[in-house]
């Protein structure tokens, strides 16, 4: 199974959540990302990513949160994109409010590793991830989390450039309509990484 070709013993994969956080997913706070936010809880993603993380925790493997977190006084924050300037403008999303921070369904355990950043569009960017991924041999990036119009085909092209082979759990992820799920996951991603389900993926886990 390519499954257990790319999450089998003799291969290192990684969990990375991406984007999961009060102001994205949170229907009692993302005022910004309203259609966002729906589409991930009729998605349920929360559920699922949570029993992927306790699954790739069990089999001592890495769990990995990527967040964006820009500062109180937006230092830093490029406006190189209307989606920045569009947040930006709301002043909202920022450190010191409850916005950026991790859904309360997928707070980091103990041994999680975390990767705010400042600005930017995708998981790598002035994160660090790329070289702690480097450091603990990943050669695998399990990706799940939101969105499917510019964090997910974003941050598999950045992993793929790397080096790394991506997986990415469909039901475990979300855009803001089904339109734009469909279509990325039709036309976008089926060429840059495996597409599978977050089941399979723990049964794959399992069986290492």
């Amino acid at each position: 199974m390519s499954l257990d070709r790319r999450l089998g013993t003799g291969r290192t994969p990684v969990l990375l959540i991406s984007e999961c956080q009060n102001g994205l997913i949170n229907p009692e706070y993302a005022t910004t990302m309203a259609e966002l936010a729906r589409q991930a809880a009729e998605r349920d993603i929360v559920s699922k990513i949570a029993r992927l993380a306790a699954s790739f925790r069990s089999a001592g493997l890495p769990v990995a949160h990527a967040t964006i977190e820009p500062a109180a006084d937006w230092a830093g924050f490029d406006l190189s994109s209307p989606l920045a300037v569009h947040t930006r403008r709301r002043d909202e999303f920022k450190e010191g409010t409850p916005l950026p921070l991790i859904h309360p369904g997928l707070r980091p355990q103990e041994g999680d590793l975390l990767f705010p950043r400042r600005t930017g569009m995708t998981s790598f960017f002035r994160s660090g991830l790329g070289a702690a991924l480097r450091e603990r041999g990943v050669d695998t990036v399990v990706l799940v989390g939101i969105s499917t119009n510019v964090a997910i085909p974003g941050t598999t092209v950045e992993a793929v450039n790397r080096g790394l082979s991506v997986v990415i759990a469909e039901d475990a992820t979300a855009g803001t309509s089904e339109e734009v799920q469909r279509f990325t996951f039709t036309h976008v991603l089926p060429a840059l990484a495996t597409i599978s389900t977050s089941e399979d993926v723990i049964a794959a886990i399992g069986r290492r």
